[in-house]
């Protein structure tokens, strides 16, 4: 044992440049969540924008309801017609004031001028760490995006201001392992490159525990801090001008882009990229120009200002246990407003471009990614009465609530209508009032009134298209040229997400429900690629929105055929799920009909830094070789040589005890040395690996019991009686 821990030592002397720097102190206290708020520096950007959009809604939303209230009222006000009124207008304020922020994003682009020269990189003074959480993904996928990041800021001329910085939250033994692999890998390929690795011992708190320890163990190294997701990649002329802009604005503490989604592959994931590109321009104008100085955060592909985060951004514990209690899952929108709150100025940046990420690759991956969020949206329910935060905060963090909420209101105003429409079928009609009269009050509907209402809606709803479709005609829209294969595919991603938006709606529900019921989602990691899904799971994924389908539909068909022909659609669509979950999961031939429809012009024209992501990440896959925990007990070489990436630090209290730890050493004591290793758990050898002692005391083990078991089978051979048959 002794003799691999000195080995280690001395490789660790030796080595080039250490795994990571020398470590820079930046507390970061946990802020309280009502405070007094700091008064901003004067803004440039006026106060009466939100106000603008919440007027625009409410006037929309007030036209809607009007319509809506006079169609309903046909002898009177039923208490279910007030229920689907109130449903109504709580579903229609929330689309009209997303149709406002669109068109405040079209207005934005239409008056876009030409885009400035970039920095050149040598300007640069500060520097800049690209922090990559990691948490059990494909190892070769990230530290090859992270290769290519390097290598294109190294082409650039701009490496001297940036260091990239891998924080690993796995606790997968057999990826961790080929982690260290692929990092080793990167840095003999790159002698004296500033990669760092480090991988914590307890993960605490998740993706924010995860910042939190680098930003308090590393932060005093760095001005700036950029957060990836593992799928993010950035161009180094969008890295250079979130740190030009960082030091020329020392008000700013955030800069948020507006990431494009690329390298999509299945047909659903290629609608998810194709709306993003496509109508995501609107959103992202709309939202910057209405945000000003109070913007947002979204978690990754943003630059911070390391010094106001740690002073600033400390995430407060919620009162109460998980779900909804506990520590703040939606971390980002948070953080954000605590920023705001101190006086920062936080910004969205959508014309910065070379901002890349990537999207769940099914219907069923983005539902358990929604209920994650979901989870960590409504936990800020409790904050909306927090004092000191920013109006326009407040306003983020509704509508990440709304985002969820919504689905609700969608099912509860379904589900009401219906109500309302079975009550006029099958209850009889009092056609007399309460007072005395020759005449009848016959219920009859405005059809008119209706009609005007069902285009009001279906504009609203729809404006994101035709807004991007007018912006296309004038040559405005980013990144697309006017062929008229845009119009198709325009018309195409409407329908599809008409069809998924019904079983969208319930995956989204039952996110809000299970989380409002007490149950956790976990902490699983999200999955970035796939290649379908049995039959039999995704029946079983799908068997309740079916069963809803198939009773909507029957309720209406029991109403009258027409209403049955109106629900159909999204009747259907839920009928369906599961057939059209799989066939959404295919993954279209390159250069076939529907993958040319739904490209964009990412897929037509590569931005270089994805290309070169792909590259590295193949190169990486051919060429790892990782350890095996086996090897790592039995081979000395290989345990020295991932000796020097173990962490030192383990946050324990005083007095508390690391269970996986515990039972290794339990093992340790007992006879059965023979099958040690093989009935270690994943979390015991993640123990072991992480460290390098109890590592070495497996090692001794083993090896004592195989030179003891050596001479016994030896000498059993030599007396064993031989065979004359």
């Amino acid at each position: 044992m002794d003799a691999r821990l000195r080995l280690a030592a001395k490789a660790r002397a030796g080595a080039d440049l250490p795994s990571c720097p020398p470590e820079s102190p930046l507390a970061m206290p946990a802020q309280p969540i009502s405070l007094a708020r700091v008064k901003p520096a004067p803004e440039l950007d006026g106060r009466w924008r939100l106000g603008v959009i919440v007027l625009a809604a409410t006037l929309i939303t007030g036209l809607a309801a009007y319509e809506m209230y006079n169609t309903l009222n046909v002898s009177g006000m039923t208490a279910l017609e007030w229920a689907v009124l109130v449903l109504f207008c709580l579903n229609f304020a929330w689309i009209s004031s997303a149709s406002a922020t669109a068109f405040a994003g079209f207005f934005t682009l239409l008056a876009a001028r030409p885009a400035k020269p970039p920095t050149p990189a040598g300007q640069l003074t500060t520097r800049t760490a690209i922090i990559m959480p990691m948490y059990n993904e494909l190892p070769a996928r990230v530290l090859g995006g992270a290769e290519a990041v390097w290598d294109a800021l190294v082409a650039a001329g701009a490496s001297e201001n940036f260091e990239i910085f891998l924080l690993s939250d796995t606790t997968d033994p057999r990826i961790a392992l080929a982690e260290e692999a692929a990092f080793h890998a990167i840095r003999a390929g790159r002698p004296g490159a500033p990669f760092f690795y480090r991988r914590r011992t307890i993960n605490r708190h998740r993706k924010s525990g995860n910042v939190h320890d680098f930003v308090e163990r590393w932060g005093g190294r760095y001005d700036f801090m950029v957060v990836f997701d593992a799928d993010s990649l950035m161009s180094p002329t969008a890295l250079v001008e979130l740190a030009r802009r960082m030091e020329t604005r020392p008000r700013t503490a955030l800069i948020q882009t507006f990431p494009i989604i690329v390298n999509a592959q299945t047909i659903f994931a290629r609608a998810q990229q194709f709306a993003m590109r496509a109508y995501g321009p609107l959103f992202g104008g709309g939202v910057a120009w209405w945000s000003g100085g109070a913007g947002n955060f979204w978690g990754h592909n943003a630059i911070i200002r390391t010094a106001a985060f740690a002073a600033h951004a400390g995430l407060p514990s919620l009162p109460g246990k998980p779900p909804l209690g506990g520590p703040v899952l939606s971390h980002d929108f948070i953080e954000a407003a605590l920023l705001r709150r101190a006086g920062w100025r936080v910004e969205i940046a959508p014309d910065i471009e070379g901002s890349y990420e990537e999207s769940p690759p099914t219907m069923v991956d983005i539902a358990a990614r929604d209920r994650r969020w979901a989870q960590g949206n409504l936990q800020h329910l409790s904050l909306l009465g927090a004092k000191g935060f920013d109006g326009i905060s407040r306003a983020h963090i509704t509508a990440g609530v709304m985002g969820y909420v919504s689905a609700v209101l969608w099912l509860a105003l379904i589900l009401a209508g219906l109500g309302l429409s079975l009550q006029g079928a099958f209850l009889r009609p009092s056609y007399f009032g309460p007072g005395q009269t020759l005449m009848p009050n016959w219920p009859v509907i405005d059809d008119a009134r209706a009609f005007r209402l069902f285009i009001l809606t279906a504009a609203i709803v729809l404006s994101p298209k035709w807004l991007a479709l007018i912006l296309w005609i004038s040559g405005k829209l980013p990144g697309w040229t006017r062929h008229p294969r845009f119009i198709l595919a325009v018309g195409f991603e409407a329908i599809l997400s008409a069809l998924m938006a019904p079983v969208m709606m319930l995956n989204q529900a039952g996110a809000v429900f299970s989380t409002l019921l007490g149950r956790d989602a976990g902490w699983r990691p999200q999955v970035r690629d796939r290649e379908g899904f049995a039959w039999s799971d995704l029946l079983r994924h799908y068997t309740p929105h079916m069963i809803f389908g198939a009773a909507v539909l029957g309720s209406a068909l029991a109403i009258s055929v027409v209403f049955g022909a109106w629900i159909a659609p999204a009747a259907l669509s839920l009928l369906l799920a599961a057939p059209l979950s799989a066939w959404a999961a295919r993954r279209p031939r390159k250069n076939s009909f529907l993958w040319k429809l739904q490209a964009t012009p990412d897929d037509r024209d590569v931005p270089a830094i994805v290309t070169a992501a792909d590259a590295t990440t193949e190169e990486l896959v051919r060429s790892l070789k990782p350890h095996s925990f086996e090897e790592l007990v039995t081979s000395e070489d290989d345990a020295v040589r991932q000796t020097l990436l173990a962490d030192a630090t383990w946050p324990l209290a005083p007095g508390e005890i690391h269970p996986p730890t515990a039972y290794v050493l339990a093992r340790l004591e007992q006879s059965d040395l023979a099958n040690l290793v093989a009935q270690m758990t994943p979390a015991e050898r993640m123990a072991a690996i992480n460290q390098p002692a109890l590592l070495a005391r497996i090692a001794a083990a083993v090896k004592s019991h195989d030179d003891a078991a050596q001479p016994a089978a030896s000498m059993a051979s030599v007396g064993a009686p031989v065979s004359v048959s």
